[in-house]
């Protein structure tokens, strides 16, 4: 159902051709969806179609089953409602060529970037998604989320410093539709410009926060910066307003955030979360 046929006889100079619901008591009344000599394409309108060859209009000569051809829909799209592929999917988080995206190396086994997500077409809906990652702008390398999730956690070996591009594709019944290819680029590796903080003895405190979160440790803060999981700075702080280890955190929206902060000679970043 849906699909569309072009039926073309053999002997094309007397052939008539007439295609029925296979419901139809052919001669005895029905519904005929197209007849003519020849030639005749249609879309069909039912699971099962009925297609008679005969010599002339009247139908009169070769009446048997012999004349028949049944066309019987097989695939998902028999039962397909979309008339159209789904719209493409629009703004992606990370969004579009975002730097510094924040990989929570928590599980230095299991690397996370958290989220990835984009608005779906609200027109023509998509059924599914899958999710392509790559380190080029073509091709899938990293490989494909089959049935990927609007707002995935993807766990992989993930290294600073490194462009990735990812698409996202939406699929329905009656199609497919590939957004456009999106980049990314990770934070780059602390150890290579300045040392990091012994982790033991520093820690940020309340986690999960509200209002304020302080900042524990014996070495002097220079400044600090957060991220949100786009990869974006949404607070810098100087060291004037570091002078009590304290970040008010009260004008933040709920969620993860990434706190990178500068002491001495020395870098470390860490996960938050207010709510």
């Amino acid at each position: 159902m849906g699909n569309t046929y072009t039926i073309t006889g053999t002997n094309t100079t007397s052939v008539y051709i007439t295609v029925a619901e296979t419901t139809t008591a052919f001669g005895f009344g029905g519904t005929i969806i197209i007849d003519g000599a020849s030639t005749v394409s249609f879309t069909a309108t039912t699971p099962e179609i009925l297609i008679y060859w005969h010599l002339d209009m009247t139908c009169t000569t070769q009446t048997n089953e012999n004349t028949a051809t049944t066309i019987q829909c097989t695939s998902a799209s028999c039962t397909c409602t979309a008339t159209a592929a789904p719209g493409v999917a629009t703004g992606p988080t990370p969004v579009d060529m975002a730097i510094d995206v924040p990989i929570d190396d928590t599980d230095p086994a299991n690397l996370v970037i958290t989220t990835f997500s984009w608005l779906e077409d609200t027109v023509i809906p998509a059924e599914s998604f899958n999710l392509s990652l790559d380190t080029t702008p073509t091709g899938d390398d990293i490989g494909t989320i089959t049935g990927a999730i609007n707002g995935n956690v993807i766990v992989f070996g993930w290294t600073t410093g490194t462009t990735y591009f990812w698409k996202v594709t939406a699929i329905n019944c009656f199609g497919s539709t590939e957004s456009a290819v999106w980049s990314f680029t990770t934070e780059a590796d602390p150890t290579l410009s300045t040392p990091e903080f012994n982790t033991a003895s520093f820690s940020v405190f309340p986690n999960p926060a509200k209002d304020v979160i302080s900042i524990k440790t014996d070495v002097s803060l220079i400044s600090a910066d957060v991220y949100n999981q786009l990869g974006q700075r949404v607070m810098q702080i100087n060291t004037q307003a570091l002078i009590n280890k304290t970040i008010n955190i009260n004008n933040l929206n709920n969620g993860i955030y990434f706190l990178k902060i500068n002491a001495e000679d020395k870098q470390q970043t860490i996960k938050f979360i207010k709510e």
